[in-house]
């Protein structure tokens, strides 16, 4: 078990179910807690009502894909400090710079590396704190 000091709140937002329930048990593995949305409109309204220390956002998700959430999560003053790691299939080097433009703190690829996922959150939590 993780001390209390570095437990945190994620929100895993991702359409896909095997996706959001993968990414769920490896951080839950590590101490921390998780809560899902299935889409950005979803996630949205839980950011409203739910305090989160990092949000991992898959990039193509129908509706309002991650960009859309990250440029609103990024422009709305009770947000924007939220670090959000963007997770996706694509390895295109332009939505990855966009990502990070938009103020995406990460960009991951899946399927996940184990380690890299941990290292990843670990320091986009620490450099929140």
């Amino acid at each position: 078990m993780i001390e209390e000091e570095t437990r945190a709140a994620v929100l895993v937002v991702d359409d896909n179910p095997m996706n959001r329930d993968l990414l769920a048990r490896q951080i839950e593995q590590h101490g921390h807690t998780v809560a899902m949305a299935e889409n950005g409109l979803q996630a949205l309204d839980m950011l409203q009502t739910q305090d989160f220390d990092l949000v991992l956002l898959d990039v193509m998700m129908p509706g309002m894909n991650g960009s859309q959430v990250l440029e609103k999560l990024k422009a709305h003053p009770d947000f924007s400090h939220i670090p959000v790691i963007m997770i996706s299939a694509l390895n295109d080097l332009e939505i990855t710079a966009r990502c990070i433009e938009l103020g995406a703190e990460d960009y991951l690829l899946k399927p996940f590396n184990r380690i890299l996922l941990r290292a990843r959150i670990n320091a986009a939590l620490q450099k929140k704190r």
